[in-house]
């Protein structure tokens, strides 16, 4: 393959997104387990929810239509039979000009339709004087209001969030059918490189990419499997992903510009694989190769830190997601502002640049770009996200309204 004939990003992401994957692995976990995962099964309610009427407020549960015409001057008089705790059952039936006192969380009385809080009304001996009209079904959660028996509540491919454990709480699912979490070998490679815990010598530098690229894939619910450093030959690329065999995908990261390219094609080569694209039509980033081996997904990344964690975000998260089972990935949560100085950049390619965001009371945040080269990683960490300048604009101008994208 020709060196870094460029492909598109959205060639790119058709060619990652229709990788042929095998059988995704399912596991049961528990509640306690089961924040983020994906799940392999609907969820269907075996049970009503909430299983009776609750009260949704300290008060009165009464027939609706005694309390027409209520109001402070002129009250409804209704008689008060007894009263429900939290906990316990009602085990009469409220009748006409009748009213039991309940607890907030309470269990509804058959015949009530309606519950008044307390604040509106007033005792008066065994009854209670009602200053407010009560609509009905006022202040009262019906038996499966919230989730009906037999109704899908939560589908396959959804990522499990705190609100949903509480659901599955609510329907007593303590054991949650998931896809197990997708295994992802990492690797460096460089003569110049040495671990993060080492005095790095002359020409030498310490692994960023590992720490970077390990919590970004951690961050997608992925195991991280890292193989080491490979120096900068082709044996050595060769040992680093024989290493990795068993993973579901694998990254290595500095194996993929021009004085390297060689040793990473060549080993995938090598050991039976092909390269599908090698050369992305974006800044920073454009050395990134994409190629299949033992039917695995195999990225070599750039070596730059930057380059290499853009890479990661654009093109192989959205890789991960459909790893981990992922039937509607989420949209990334994005803050709109306006551009306070130019950004330029060349016509035909898909620039990332990140930014710092200022918000402001009363206007929309300013958005400032963050120039930089690709080898500064400081960048990122002082970044509050980044703007893409798409393929068909000569950059973007001082005050247009742009879309700021989270870096994580």
């Amino acid at each position: 393959m020709e060196f870094l004939t460029s492909t598109t990003p959205a060639h790119a992401l058709g060619l990652i997104m229709s990788f042929p994957l095998g059988p995704l692995r399912e596991e049961e976990v528990s509640l306690e387990q089961a924040t983020a995962r994906v799940l392999a099964a609907d969820i269907t309610a075996r049970e009503d929810i909430p299983p009776f009427p609750r009260s949704l407020v300290d008060g009165y549960a009464v027939r609706a239509k005694d309390t027409y015409g209520a109001r402070e001057g002129t009250p409804a008089l209704i008689q008060v039979r007894g009263e429900v705790l939290v906990g316990e059952a009602a085990e009469k039936q409220v009748n006409d000009g009748e009213a039991f006192y309940v607890a907030t969380g309470a269990m509804i009385p058959d015949g009530a339709d309606g519950a008044v809080m307390v604040e509106y009304t007033r005792q008066a001996g065994d009854a209670v004087e009602v200053t407010r009209t009560v609509r009905r079904g006022e202040n009262i959660c019906f038996r499966g209001e919230d989730v009906r028996k037999g109704q899908v509540v939560l589908e396959k491919g959804r990522v499990i969030s705190p609100f949903d454990l509480g659901v599955l709480a609510a329907l007593g699912v303590s054991r949650i059918p998931v896809y197990e979490r997708p295994v992802c070998g990492l690797a460096s490679s460089g003569n110049e490189i040495v671990p993060a815990d080492e005095v790095p010598g002359p020409g030498k530098v310490r692994d960023i990419n590992t720490h970077t690229v390990s919590s970004l894939t951690k961050g997608q619910g992925c195991i991280v499997r890292f193989a080491g450093i490979a120096k900068d030959t082709v044996d050595d690329i060769i040992e680093k992903l024989s290493a990795l065999r068993e993973c579901d995908a694998m990254l290595l990261s500095g194996g993929s510009s021009k004085g390297q390219s060689d040793f990473m094609t060549t080993a995938v080569e090598r050991l039976g694989g092909r390269v599908l694209f090698h050369g992305l039509n974006i800044k920073p980033g454009k050395p990134t190769i994409f190629a299949t081996l033992w039917g695995k997904p195999v990225f070599g990344l750039p070596g730059h830190p930057v380059s290499c964690a853009m890479v990661v975000l654009r093109f192989v998260q959205p890789l991960l997601a459909r790893l981990r089972g992922e039937g509607r990935p989420l949209p990334p949560r994005t803050v709109c502002g306006r551009l306070t100085t130019n950004i330029p950049s060349a016509y035909g390619i898909e620039e990332y640049v990140r930014v710092s965001v200022e918000k402001r009371e009363g206007t929309a945040p300013l958005v400032t770009p963050i120039f930089a080269k690709s080898s500064v990683i400081s960048t990122l960490s002082k970044a509050d996200g980044y703007v893409v300048v798409q393929e068909g604009q000569e950059g973007l101008e001082t005050g247009v309204e742009v879309e700021v994208l989270p870096l994580g």
